[in-house]
Parts: C-alpha cells; structure tokens; sequence
C-alpha cells in the first residue's frame, strides 16, 4: 500500500514543492538513497510496478522498503513546512508547538507570545479546540510560575473565556455528532421514510433544532451544518425544492465569509462536490450548472497548482456527467474533445478519486454513443490497478460497465470469464447491490436474442424488479455513476 500512497503524493506535487523538496534534500547529509528512488519515480511515475525492480538493480544491497519509507517521511515534512506558511491552520499548530518547546527550555516570556498567536489565529478562524488548549497550557504554566503580576480578576477572565471555548466546542460536536447520525442512518437504509412519523429521524430532528437556538447559531461552522443537516434531509425525503433552497443558502454562506476559509479551500470545494453529488443523485443536472461555475472559479484562483487543478478537475467531471445526465451526447464528446487537449493540465490529479470518475464518465459518453473500443479504453484506466482502487464505488462501477461493453461486443466467453472475476473481487467486501444480480440475470437471459413473445412475458417482471430496486437508497451509491437498470429495461426493445 506504501507504494501506491507515495506514486500518489509525488504525482500531486507542484513545481513549487519540487523545489522546496529538492532544496531540502540538498541540506541533508549522509546516504541519498532516497533521493535517487524519487528520481527513478519521477521518470516512471504511472507504472508503480517498475519501481522497485529499477532501484534493485541500481542498488542490489540497499533495502527498497527503508528508501520508500523515508522518501515518504521526507516529503510530507517538506510539504508541512509549506503549509505552515500558507494555510492558517498548519500555523497554529506551529505557534502551539513552539511554545511547547519555549516551555520545556523555561522560556515562558517567549511561550506566552506564541500562545497568544496561537489563540487568536485559533478564535479569528473558529477552531475552538486549539483555541482552549493554548488558552489551557497558557493558564497552566501561569500555575508553575506561581500567577507573576496577575490578580485574581484577570485569572477569573481567563478561565471563563476558556471555558465558553469549551462550551462552543461543545456544541459544535454536537452538531457534527447529529450531522453523522443523520447521514448514516440514511445511507445505510437504518429507516425508511414515508408519511407516516419516524420517531428515530423526529428526535434528531428535534435535536438539531434546539442547537441552533444556541449561542453558537452564528457562527459559520454550526451554520455550515444546520444547512447540511437539512439539506441532506430534504434530499432523502425528496423535498428536492427545499433542499436546493439549502444548497443555495450554504453557498452564500461561505461566500459571506471567505475569511474562514482554509488555504487553499479544500472544505468549500468539498461542499460543492457533496452538493453537485446530491444534485445528480437526485436528477437536477440543470441545477447543477451554478455550483459547477463556482468549483471553477476556484481553480482559477491564487492557490496552490494542486488545489486548482482539482477544483478545474471536478468542474470538468460534473459537466461531463451534466450532458449525460440531460442526454446531450454530442455535447458531451465534443467537451471531451475539447479537454483532451489539455489532458496535461490535471496531470498532477492522477490517481485522485475525482480523476477517477472523470475517466468512468468519458467512457459512458463512447458508451452511450456505442464507440464501444473508446469506452473500454478510458476504463482501462480504472481497471488497470485493482488493489488501489477496489474501494471506490466508482471502480466498481467500472467493472459493470465494462461486463456490459463485452455484452454489446458479442465477447461472450471473455464476458463469462469477467462476470466470475467480478464476483470474486466484491464478494470479499461485503453485501452486494441487488443492481448487479439484475444485470447478470438480463446477460444471462439474453433478451436481445428472444423472440417478441418471450420479451413481452419478461418485460413486466423486469420492469417491477427495477422499480423495486430504485426505491432503495442504497442502491442509488451505485446508479448514480450509470443508470444500469434502464440499460437492463432497454434490453427487452432491441
């Protein structure tokens, strides 16, 4: 698995970082074996596999699995001493550190001021967790110095502002805590909703109300996850309205408050992927234009090569799956053509979740338009490492379509053979979808080859299987990358 997380972070790294690593290589002494498995890792960076042969032969005594530890211990302390420098939480975390140390040398003077940088970067950006714990080793080292020139008034202020930090830490876990429930509860079929009360969904619900009458009601991240909480709720209750109304009112919310966001902003592109996720689980391609416009401004903005090009690379995913969503097939092969001559430009995304369903997307684009060797040569792409990324739904939902291409390709003895290999790969990871036994009872079937007669008995059963299948949420995980039980329907007027 190391060497799977390594090909990823090197591939992400900037040219920026390139150089800060390579300088700090250049300070270190001793052995640089390291150094030279990350040159052999630059030259071949796709094919994992080749790495360790290569730095055998170069190094035949030399332990591969120690230089792959350290080039990983190497690259993340360089990468954390660029963060320190741009992003306000990694700082804080560096003033708490110091301090720390400043503390340990007894030099308090010099501790007290780091603490303080520390506390008001933590309360300027609501983290109430550091906020109270430099506030706490701030009144704990005033204990050991016996309170040098401090009444008891100013000891009193301190221990109350520490203790209202605990009280919105408090409630902001709450929140989080109610958020989860929420999430979970639905995700994982716990209860179904209809007309009738649930008192499970009615208690968090109640619950997640009275916090928000709270004292902590403005601040930006118990609002973030009031508008999650409801969002996510209307969503499975299919007030789809409302729940675009709380897409809409959460956008403005960061909007409103860009000094919250961390550097670069990974929460609010992560908010933007969660609700075009939900608005193309739902249907609402249309919608889904004004969050896809904001994802790309992002990736336009001053920040780090890494984090525009993946915001560039989620915009491209949701407006790739808009026009298939909306069935603009044309559309959608002339943006990928379009693209594919930038293809260079989100090099560095590779092997990211997201880049991953751009490639799955693209193929259900050949697919749709039966370019049925195009759409197997973009799923290679997914299919070609299984080990890393078995656990993304979207692999899985590769691996379907690719079954389906070989069905439309007539490779029937190649398409038993994937059909076991697929049922081996995800037998091992749990409970199945019952999406996939309906696909594998249609090829088995074969419709395409049966009379009108035999198709018109079947249809209706198929039909009221799929229904069936649709009204369950779990099953959405996976049809919302391809609607494989319109596929399974359509079999029956070919």
């Amino acid at each position: 698995m190391l060497i799977f997380e390594l090909q990823k972070l090197i591939s992400t790294l900037s040219s920026t970082e390139k150089k800060h690593f390579q300088l700090y290589c250049a300070k270190l002494q001793g052995p640089k074996d390291y150094l030279e498995l990350y040159e052999l890792a630059i030259k071949d960076l796709p094919d994992v596999n080749t790495w360790e042969e290569r730095f055998q032969e170069a190094h035949p005594n030399k332990s591969f699995s120690n230089a792959a530890n350290y080039l990983f211990k190497v690259l993340t302390d360089v990468l954390v001493r660029v963060r320190i420098e741009q992003d306000p939480w990694f700082a804080q975390h560096h003033y708490l550190l110091k301090a720390r140390l400043c503390l340990e040398r007894s030099m308090p003077n010099r501790a007290q001021k780091m603490l303080k940088k520390a506390y008001t970067l933590a309360s300027e950006h609501q983290n109430h967790g550091l906020a109270y714990q430099a506030l706490r080793m701030e009144l704990t080292a005033l204990a050991d110095l016996g309170f040098p020139a401090m009444n008891e008034q100013d000891l009193v202020d301190k221990q109350m502002k520490a203790k209202l930090t605990l009280r919105s830490l408090h409630h902001l876990q709450e929140h989080y805590s109610l958020y989860e429930l929420l999430s979970h509860r639905l995700m994982k079929g716990a209860f179904d909703i209809d007309k009738k009360s649930d008192k499970k969904i009615n208690d968090l619900i109640l619950s997640e109300l009275s916090l928000t009458t709270r004292g902590s009601q403005y601040e930006f991240e118990p609002q973030k996850l009031h508008l999650l909480f409801q969002s996510f709720f209307f969503i499975h209750t299919g007030e789809y309205r409302s729940a675009i109304r709380g897409f809409n009112d959460l956008n403005k919310l960061f909007e409103a408050n860009r000094t919250m966001w961390d550097f670069p902003p990974y929460d609010y592109l992560s908010t933007l992927e969660g609700i075009l996720d939900s608005l193309r689980g739902i249907g609402y391609y249309r919608v889904m234009q004004e969050f896809i416009e904001k994802a790309e401004s992002l990736g336009k903005g001053e920040y780090p090569e890494h984090f525009r090009m993946l915001a560039l690379l989620t915009a491209n995913t949701y407006r790739l799956n808009m026009y298939l969503g909306m069935e603009q097939i044309e559309s959608a092969l002339r943006f990928i053509e379009a693209r594919g001559r930038d293809r260079q430009s989100t090099k560095n995304t590779e092997r990211h979740e997201v880049q991953l369903e751009y490639e799955f997307f693209e193929s259900v684009a050949f697919f749709k338009a039966k370019q049925w060797s195009r759409a197997n040569k973009r799923l290679y792409f997914l299919l070609a490492a299984e080990k890393p990324h078995k656990q993304f739904l979207v692999y899985r939902a590769a691996r379907l379509l690719h079954i389906l291409v070989s069905y439309e390709r007539d490779d029937l003895d190649y398409l038993d053979y994937e059909i076991r290999s697929y049922k081996r790969t995800f037998t091992k990871l749990g409970k199945g979808f019952k999406v996939e036994k309906l696909v594998f009872n249609i090829i088995a079937a074969d419709p395409v080859r049966r009379g009108n007669a035999w198709k018109k008995s079947n249809l209706r059963k198929t039909l009221n299987v799929a229904g069936a299948i649709r009204a369950e949420k779990r099953e959405h995980q996976l049809l919302k990358y391809f609607d494989f039980l319109g596929w399974a329907v359509d079999k029956y007027h070919s």
